[in-house]
């Protein structure tokens, strides 16, 4: 009962990972002054762009239920790629967390904060064909 439900799941949330990577690498690799120009604009708030933040809370409530059914049985991919969501989920929870020091970077570091966009971007877009293919081994496996 939960093997078909996870195998659903995960085939679901990697197409669809797959896809948010695929377009928002690219995106932030074509489009990065246009959002550093978000990034200095919000860094004169106190608060955190709540975009960022509706983005890592949604990001962060996805996961979970994956977590959870990666032992529903239990599947070591399924399991690690959990577990590295939620290691993402944290180390960009910090920088948002740290807003005060991380707003002072954003103004004062331009060059940095513009080569962070970008790289950000060409990591995206390279972990989108890792999540295509998870689909497919999961497809694969519901297959067999």
């Amino acid at each position: 009962m939960f093997g078909d439900f996870a195998a659903q799941w995960f085939t679901l949330y990697y197409l669809v990972l797959g896809i948010i990577f695929f377009c928002l690498g690219i995106g932030l690799m074509i489009k990065t002054d246009k959002i550093l120009q978000f990034l200095q604009a919000q860094s004169r708030n106190e608060q955190p762009p709540h975009l960022l933040r509706t983005i890592l809370k949604y990001f962060f409530l996805f996961t979970l239920p994956g977590l959870v059914l990666s032992f529903f049985p239990f599947s070591w991919p399924e399991l690690l790629f959990s577990l590295w969501s939620l290691i993402i989920i944290y180390v960009a929870g910090i920088q948002l967390v740290r807003w005060p020091q991380t707003r002072k970077t954003i103004i004062n570091s331009p060059d940095s904060t513009r080569s962070i966009i970008f790289k950000t971007g060409a990591i995206m877009l390279a972990v989108s064909p890792v999540m295509f293919m998870l689909a497919y081994l999961v497809i694969r496996k519901l297959t067999l």
